[in-house]
């Protein structure tokens, strides 16, 4: 018997994205598009406008939890999360409605990437909260409604075997039916009716957003898609 709380259905869970700073505006046009949208709470990247929400505050708090509670991504390298906190566009945390900073809590988090070679947002890390349930179910719901808002029509990840069968309840398959451990798998978003008048205006933004996009991350993806071989996957 279990006696992990459930969140699944805590109406005071919130969906938190900070966007990781750059020396370009890239991703200023979807943390904006984003920010208009009710179901998330999204930060500035930027230590001097905001300098308890910024990015490095929340990867920094992550960190530490990872490494001196073992809450958070048990079984996973830490040096391999901080390595991917330094390549990610954004980390989406969910956790309680008080403010995450500078000590609340946090069930789960993820670290996605906006792939424009693929239309997709690529989850490179996602972790949830040993003595919590649900907080796994919410992630992947976020990040529907974040692919849907940005008109995005795939979300590819890469899983290890024990957790394939929590995917392929979300619809995700693997990219190769063959592949026993460490598979690439990817979901195809269906749009949202909710977004739909702001469709055109979007989609014309975010074409010219990621048209810009295609850097080593996205060579990278395209090389996972292909061989089922990516950047650092693996558990130490």
């Amino acid at each position: 018997m279990s006696f992990r709380y459930n969140i699944k259905n805590d109406r005071n869970i919130k969906t938190y994205i900070y966007f990781r700073p750059t020396e370009n505006a890239e991703l200023d046009d979807i943390k904006l598009i984003l920010e208009d949208d009710e179901r998330f709470d999204v930060f500035t990247n930027n230590d001097d406008v905001n300098p308890h929400n910024s990015y490095k505050n929340i990867t920094n708090y992550i960190y530490r939890i990872i490494t001196k509670t073992g809450f958070l991504c048990k079984g996973l390298n830490p040096e391999y999360i901080l390595d991917a906190f330094e390549e990610c566009d954004a980390v989406v945390v969910i956790g309680s409605s008080a403010n995450i900073l500078p000590n609340g809590n946090i069930f789960g988090f993820a670290l996605i990437n906006f792939e424009e070679y693929t239309n997709s947002l690529y989850i490179d890390i996602i972790c949830s909260h040993t003595g919590i349930q649900g907080a796994g179910d919410i992630l992947i719901n976020a990040m529907q409604e974040i692919s849907r808002k940005l008109l995005i029509t795939e979300i590819s990840l890469k899983s290890v075997k024990s957790a394939i069968p929590f995917y392929e309840k979300y619809g995700f398959i693997k990219f190769d039916k063959l592949c026993d451990n460490m598979c690439v798998m990817f979901k195809t978003i269906a749009p949202s009716h909710r977004d739909g008048l702001a469709r055109g205006r979007t989609k014309s933004l975010i074409k010219k957003i990621l048209g810009k996009r295609k850097t080593k991350k996205t060579r990278k993806i395209r090389k996972t898609r292909k061989t089922g071989k990516s950047r650092k996957h693996y558990l130490k």
